[in-house]
């Protein structure tokens, strides 16, 4: 379910695409030294920007290293870290584990049975370490999966579970931003929920499976109803991300929230235009 929250890399300066992969990377790395080199498989878009995002507002202080790794065992490529990491970190444990555990129960295929016990260990750690967000986490996702098997046309409770869900985990710290962190991370979240039910639609109608807009008689009704929700989502978490302090590489920040975000729906919309 994540994926969607990344730059509009032709609207960015090559040094703030460069400036954007350091992060990533970073994060790669710090994955990997918290939790092992198989957690690199749990590097998302979606984590980076919020490393990015709680860098810049609590102005945490970054080290920028060069080093190689798997995916380029030649050459070194840049790396910047913060305190931001390892919480960014963890997250994407919670959150991967909880997409395993998701995906058994959902399907019971054995790949995610795997992965679940593979990462149990490591997500019951995190689960003690930060027990806020892994109780919200716990209850939105099983209350989520509930209504998925109820086949449940409450498009605004389905997105609330997934909102609720990653607004605790945008907030970091229970101070004077906490309050636009969970905003924003709540609208975000029902914007993910929502983005990925029409960028499966097609797939989830052909295996017969549970999603949102399965009423909806083509991928044209479901993209003109989905724009209008998508675009309230995301209006409402960027008022929030405008109301936090984030000056160290807002404008990287706003690529990904006003542009980067809109990616895959208007490369869909695109596609669905050339086809008519």
């Amino acid at each position: 379910m994540f994926g969607y929250v990344r730059v509009r890399k032709p609207e960015l300066k090559i040094r703030e695409f460069d400036c954007y992969r350091s992060y990533y990377c970073g994060l790669c790395r710090s994955l990997k030294s918290c939790y092992g080199v198989s957690s690199e498989m749990l590097l998302s878009y979606d984590l980076t920007f919020l490393v990015m995002l709680l860098t810049s507002v609590y102005d945490l202080k970054t080290d920028t290293y060069q080093s190689k790794c798997i995916a380029h065992p030649f050459s070194k490529k840049p790396r910047t870290v913060s305190d931001a990491d390892s919480y960014a970190s963890a997250m994407s444990i919670l959150l991967g584990y909880y997409h395993f555990e998701d995906d058994r129960a959902d399907s019971g295929k054995k790949s995610a049975s795997v992965m679940s016990l593979f990462f149990k260990k490591k997500a019951m750690s995190v689960e003690k370490q930060y027990p806020r967000q892994a109780g919200a986490l716990i209850k939105e996702l099983k209350a989520l999966h509930d209504l998925e098997r109820e086949k449940s046309r409450d498009t605004d409770a389905l997105c609330d579970r997934f909102g609720n869900a990653l607004g605790e985990i945008f907030v970091w710290r229970e101070d004077i931003f906490s309050k636009y962190f969970r905003q924003m991370g709540y609208f975000m979240g029902r914007f993910i929920y929502l983005m990925d039910a029409v960028d499966d639609w097609e797939k989830d109608l052909k295996a017969g499976e549970f999603n949102p807009f399965s009423d909806e008689k083509s991928l044209k009704d479901v993209i003109d109803k989905a724009r209008p929700m998508l675009i309230r989502e995301i209006s409402q978490a960027s008022e929030a991300f405008e109301m936090l302090p984030a000056v160290e590489n807002a404008d990287i920040l706003k690529n990904i929230i006003y542009a980067g975000v809109w990616n895959r729906f208007d490369q869909m919309t695109e596609e669905l235009n050339e086809s008519i």
